[in-house]
């Protein structure tokens, strides 16, 4: 697997902890942005050290292809993480699966940006991992990310009641899935 990928104007790009400063700005600009959708954050998340921390163990978890994240960076300002996609609960034989997560930074919503990201990781999933399916959890209230599952011809499968504790509360998910075109 290569540690960057590219789009017409997007690098993906796989970090170590040297890339902490940048992963700490991206969430330090879109803290308030990002709260309605994720778990509630530790007290020390926004520091520097948390960062290190998380990008050498995401970084050590894509080498044993437990995890895969890619971060967003514009080609006309490759020295700003504008969002990231991940793959992660990956299951191997007999079922070739995992899960993706996405999110973009506020400046940089609604420019199709998450589309052009998403499109190419899965590209990448499906062709150099070998992934058969790959599912989404998205929250009904979240409707930009449900016209993106539907532009990505994700399927809805059902709801996953109570799925996941986000702002202090468990919150029930759409499930979604898309199965590796080669395997059809």
């Amino acid at each position: 697997m290569l540690k960057t990928y590219e789009t017409d104007r997007l690098y993906l790009k796989i970090l170590g902890k040297e890339a902490a400063p940048m992963v700490l700005s991206f969430y330090s600009e879109n803290k308030e942005h990002l709260e309605s959708w994720e778990p509630e954050r530790s007290k020390n998340f926004y520091t520097l050290a948390y960062h290190k921390a998380t990008l050498t163990a995401e970084y050590n978890q894509m080498l044993e292809g437990k995890r895969i994240r890619f971060w967003l960076f514009l080609k006309d300002n490759p020295d700003e993480i504008i969002g990231s996609v991940s793959f992660q609960n990956f299951l191997g034989e007999p079922y070739n699966s995992c899960v993706i997560g996405y999110k973009i930074g506020s400046r940089h919503l609604r420019q199709g940006y998450a589309y052009e990201a998403v499109r190419k990781a899965l590209y990448i999933i499906f062709n150099d991992c070998r992934i058969h399916r790959v599912e989404a959890y998205i929250m009904p209230e979240n409707i930009p990310s449900l016209r993106l599952a539907e532009k990505l011809c994700f399927n809805y499968e059902g709801i996953s009641y109570s799925f996941a504790y986000i702002n202090s509360k468990w919150r029930d998910h759409m499930r979604f899935s898309i199965i590796n075109p080669n395997d059809l």
